[in-house]
């Protein structure tokens, strides 16, 4: 399976998925014009790697915005995770958010409430 890279713009984040070391990381701003769109492939990958490997999984996710479309469609990769791990994957999800930005430390909170999986929530110092 490739490595499943797409740079960051000014309204998407960078996803760096790399198969080999199971790390998932997606940063940045995230409201891209057509969310579903930029998130399919995303999607796709992600079903493929979970089916065709059962390693350790960690999401890494250092989101400084994301818009409403955006946090469905991360709320559904978290769900497919969470699937993984009821499933008997090995699944964590780190969730950093700038100590200066509360609004993301909520969403995370929020998240985390709904899951059984591993989440973390991670400040960060606003230089990192």
């Amino acid at each position: 399976m490739e490595r499943l890279y797409r740079a960051g713009t000014k309204s998407s984040p960078e996803v760096d998925f790399n198969p080999g070391t199971g790390i998932l990381k997606v940063s940045g701003q995230s409201y891209p014009e057509n969310a579903s769109g930029f998130y399919q492939d995303i999607f796709i990958w992600l079903k493929d790697y979970l089916t065709a490997n059962h390693g350790r999984v960690v999401m890494e996710l250092n989101i400084s915005y994301m818009n409403t479309s955006s946090t469905k469609c991360l709320m559904d990769i978290i769900y497919m995770l969470e699937d993984a791990f009821a499933e008997g994957s090995d699944i964590c999800i780190n969730w950093y958010y700038s100590a200066k930005n509360r609004s993301m430390l909520e969403c995370g909170e929020e998240f985390r409430e709904e899951l059984s999986m591993e989440f973390n929530l991670i400040p960060q110092n606003s230089g990192q």
